[in-house]
């Protein structure tokens, strides 16, 4: 009921009792007022209807092809999408594969790829040697070797890194 406005069920609690959760003010208020009941009974009533005319509309409704067709035309109606949908998954598996081995696509390893060598001129092996020197200079003038700091000159060590010898022209 709507306190200040009427003596009557709002629809808000109308819709509450039609769902099952109507307050024990609303039954009450629903035994002793004819136009609050009324509007309940004329619900149902409408809900009758509808249920009556829907089942009446699916019986007379007539299944269409599936009722007039063999199994076996259905079976193959709808199996026959799937079929070919099947067969081309088929073949992409297989046939991608093929594709692929089959060389159209470049070759994994670089044997087969020839390497062209260039060839230093004598001008430029004799501006490398320089080079080697100088960095032999640096590396020599204040540094003290560990294989000399330890007095391991005559012992061949197996980490013991040697210099970069000079090339020949």
């Amino acid at each position: 009921m709507t306190p200040g406005q009427s003596a009557h069920l709002s629809e808000e609690a109308i819709n509450d009792v039609l769902i099952g959760l109507g307050t024990p003010e609303s039954d009450a208020h629903l035994a002793h007022c004819s136009i609050c009941s009324s509007k309940l009974t004329e619900f149902h009533s409408e809900m009758e209807a509808f249920n009556r005319s829907t089942l009446a509309w699916s019986e007379a409704r007539p299944m269409g092809r599936l009722a007039e067709a063999p199994m076996s035309k259905v079976r193959e109606a709808m199996f026959s999408p799937l079929v070919w949908a099947l067969a081309a998954t088929i073949l992409v598996a297989i046939g991608v594969p093929l594709w692929n081995h089959g060389g159209h696509h470049p070759p994994l390893n670089n044997a087969s790829v020839p390497v062209s060598v260039s060839q230093d001129s004598e001008a430029q092996i004799a501006q490398d040697n320089d080079l080697l020197r100088s960095v032999n200079v640096a590396l020599n003038e204040n540094e003290e070797s560990p294989i000399s700091e330890y007095h391991l000159l005559g012992a061949s060590h197996p980490h013991a890194r040697t210099r970069p010898e000079l090339r020949k022209p």
